[in-house]
């Protein structure tokens, strides 16, 4: 398998530019394509999917995908959506940082995710012969978006 590369031109999963929330800044790059009708037929079946990335920090934060497409509609610079994000109930500081911490680890042995990232590992990302760097949701798509240099360790 090869890596896709990043044709949509999303942020990396790890990127904190929002709200300081890691997954935040993709998340709402993808609302956007998707409300424009340009999120591509590979992103479109998980957007939002409970077993997702999207899913897991959605119920995180305790929002659902319909509140952040109508927020998204009703204001959609990514200052408009760092404040809608932060006025939800389910959203504090304690909560941002604990995110912080969980999303690099996606999908690792004993980890939220881990069931859904070894399927994608072998669907996705090469299987027995993928990079062993990719070890978790974050450094899966980190490789296949051509990044995985600059992908934190869930380590950190």
């Amino acid at each position: 398998m090869t890596p896709s590369g990043n044709p949509l031109n999303l942020r990396p999963p790890w990127d904190r530019s929002v709200a300081d929330c890691m997954w935040l800044a993709r998340f709402i790059d993808k609302a956007r394509l998707q409300a424009t009708g340009r999120l591509t037929a590979d992103f479109e079946p998980f957007f939002g999917h409970r077993l997702a990335t999207d899913g897991t920090f959605l119920a995180h934060f305790g929002f659902t995908l319909e509140e952040a497409m109508s927020a998204l509609r009703n204001g959609s610079s990514d200052t408009e959506m760092g404040t809608w994000f932060l006025e939800r109930p389910g959203v504090t500081a304690e909560r941002i940082t604990a995110w912080n911490t969980l999303g690099p680890k996606l999908g690792r042995p004993g980890q939220v995710m881990e069931r859904a990232f070894r399927f994608a590992q072998r669907k996705y990302y090469g299987g027995a012969l993928a990079d062993p760097r990719v070890v978790s949701v974050f450094s899966g798509i980190a490789w296949d978006e051509g990044c995985l240099n600059d992908c934190p360790s869930a380590d950190d």
